[in-house]
């Protein structure tokens, strides 16, 4: 049981976090409130109606089987491409890291079943007394790890931000400037801290809700076998 326990205490952060970076992706409401925070529409002289276009378009591409983004936007100009060669380019890179994240969530979700399933044959009710268990050390030692994270990356995100991108990426184009590619006019640094902070906070919510349905369940059955 301990392997099974180390594995399942190894798959559940990562299914969490992979889960929360695809849920927070497609949220409306997160890219809603980017406009709002970060004064898009009156920095890039676009209305809201535009940049949600804009916004639905990146979505749309990151769940279809196109090669290449084409973000398209009304402006008094006419109908323009919002995005240059290089940030085309690096959103390619962008597409196929989703792609691999959604497919980590996909996987590890499966390993949690099959650790479960496993667990519950061995030992039967027994087994959530020994989730809770799990599920308290893997919620003190990650909560930890995402507290020391969040306090990094309110300190220095610029730092963290260029760490990620290095990791992430093996070439340059993510390296934009912040004053004339659209990219990061409509998505600026302060952007991705917040979205860093509220998978931090869904992440921990999550593990909270969790270890508190664990230890239900396996109070009820305490009393049940009493």
């Amino acid at each position: 049981m301990l392997a099974l326990g180390v594995v399942f205490a190894v798959l559940l952060p990562i299914f969490l976090i992979a889960v929360n970076v695809v849920y927070i992706t497609d949220s409306d409401w997160l890219y809603t409130y980017n406009w709002w925070r970060n004064g898009v529409s009156e920095r890039i002289g676009l209305p809201v109606s535009e940049l949600d276009s804009a916004a639905d378009q990146i979505k749309e591409y990151f769940a279809n089987d196109a090669e290449r983004l084409d973000v398209r936007v009304n402006t008094s100009r006419g109908i323009v491409s919002l995005f240059d060669e290089r940030e085309t380019l690096h959103m390619i890179d962008v597409k196929d890291l989703m792609r691999y994240v959604a497919a980590v969530s996909v996987w590890s979700g499966v390993g949690l079943v099959l650790c479960t399933a496993l667990g519950l044959a061995i030992r039967r009710r027994e087994f959530f007394a020994s989730m809770s268990r799990w599920l308290r050390w893997c919620a003190l030692v990650w909560g930890l790890i995402i507290a020391a994270v969040v306090v990094i990356a309110i300190i220095d995100f610029t730092w963290i931000f260029t760490q990620f991108h290095l990791l992430s990426f093996a070439n340059d184009l993510w390296q934009l400037d912040p004053f004339r590619h659209y990219l990061l006019l409509l998505f600026p640094e302060r952007f991705f801290l917040e979205a860093t902070l509220f998978i931090a906070l869904l992440t921990v919510i999550e593990f909270a809700g969790l270890y508190v349905g664990a230890r239900l369940v396996e109070i009820r059955f305490s009393r049940d076998q009493s």
